[in-house]
């Protein structure tokens, strides 16, 4: 990764990608306020027991783990006042709001990872929640990232099997993206799949090893992440690491936000979204006959208003309603994702069994997951695996078939 830092690459998909120049620091998490010494720090009451921040120049929130909103930039904003730069010290959200509070307020940014759980920290998009339903805006890259391997090593073991989740679901998502590439001709590249493949391989034969804390297998995991939210630049969006595993992520999230609930760690509901899109391409791939079956929109807004609230529904429909489904050469279609499909999906399988995918589908429940998955494809107009079996008037009767 260091390698093509700051760098500017003439790509073969015909653009010239540039590469922000993010400095990689490896040192204790203790010297964070000596490394920034300008900076103004967010933490939350987990994240401020690792590091002895100075008090003048730090905002703890009162939470454990507090919400993305824009209720919570705002109180960034105002808190870090005229410091030019902004540091998060944490995981995901922390990360997220300290990043777009700083691109609203034009200040700098940097961060230093608590876990290896996310791909946010090299990336310059923040979903954020307005109004209960999570937006992504445009945000900034880091200038710099404090490393503490043992810092990360010792997140809770959650954080590590979710830091799993979310970096595997960068297969089904690179196949959501071929996907459309044939059915839409949209744009793709491989420079940033090329990036990513080995490290996405060594992670799935070495899971076990990230749970038992070895020390250059969470290194492995925590690059990967930080490769990751780097090819989000490099494209200028989430289609390297987001499909429809990410959309029942998202619905999931919403759904306990929108019931003052916290949800479980991303990494935790993504691996639910990836467990649902690897049986979808299991459908498409091995030729499985499911009964067709018509999902009026009447009868997906029911479904919808049983889980949210009237204005969600309406906006999610309409999200919907403006999708354009083509009908796709399935022949083409498993010709140009067979060697993924066979490389990476039989290591996809053992690695969710390592980290437990059956005690989060078990918390759910076969009725709930499947009324999650027939209407993720809702939300986002981004085509994915489930816009398929949609089309094919397969989306209603699939999740029933899954086995949850």
């Amino acid at each position: 990764m260091k390698d093509i830092l700051g760098k500017t690459i003439e790509c073969t998909c015909g653009r010239t990608h540039t590469v922000p120049n993010i400095e990689i620091v490896e040192a204790s998490i203790k010297e964070a306020p000596c490394v920034f010494p300008e900076a103004f720090f967010i933490a939350d009451l987990n994240t401020a027991s690792l590091v002895d921040l100075p008090e003048e120049r730090s905002f703890v929130f009162a939470e454990k783990r507090p919400l993305t909103t824009v209720k919570n930039v705002e109180r960034i904003i105002k808190e870090s006042g005229d410091f030019p730069e902004i540091v998060s010290i944490g995981s995901g959200s922390l990360t997220d709001m300290a990043r777009y509070a700083a691109y609203l307020s034009g200040k700098r940014f940097s961060c230093v990872p608590t876990a290896p759980s996310v791909d946010a920290y090299t990336s310059t998009m923040a979903p954020v929640l307005v109004n209960g339903v999570k937006r992504t805006f445009k945000a900034i890259p880091p200038g710099k990232i404090l490393i503490d391997i043992e810092v990360l090593r010792n997140a809770p073991i959650d954080l590590l099997r979710a830091g799993i989740g979310d970096i595997v679901a960068k297969i089904p998502a690179r196949m959501d993206w071929v996907l459309s590439h044939i059915a839409n001709s949209e744009y793709i590249c491989d420079f940033v799949w090329d990036d990513m493949k080995d490290l996405l391989k060594e992670i799935l034969l070495r899971s076990k090893d990230i749970l038992n804390r070895e020390k250059d297998a969470v290194r492995i995991l925590m690059d990967a992440q930080l490769v990751s939210g780097i090819n989000m630049v490099i494209v200028g969006n989430s289609r390297p690491a987001s499909g429809a595993e990410h959309m029942v992520s998202h619905l999931i999230e919403m759904f306990h936000e929108e019931r003052g609930e916290l949800p479980p760690f991303h990494g935790l509901t993504v691996m639910v979204g990836v467990f649902a899109s690897m049986k979808a391409f299991e459908v498409i791939m091995e030729k499985i006959e499911l009964p067709k079956m018509e999902y009026p929109l009447e009868e997906r807004k029911k479904e919808l208003l049983g889980l949210f609230d009237e204005r969600k529904v309406k906006e999610f429909l309409s999200t919907y309603q403006k999708k354009e489904i083509p009908s796709v050469d399935l022949d083409l279609v498993r010709n140009s994702l067979r060697k993924l499909y066979e490389d990476y999906f039989p290591l996809l399988r053992r690695t969710l069994e390592i980290i437990e995918i059956r005690s989060m589908l078990n918390r759910y429940g076969r009725i709930f997951l499947s009324k999650i998955v027939r209407l993720s494809n809702t939300i986002r107009d981004r085509f994915t695996i489930f816009d398929v079996l949609d089309g094919m008037k397969l989306l209603k009767s699939f999740p029933e078939w899954i086995g949850w």
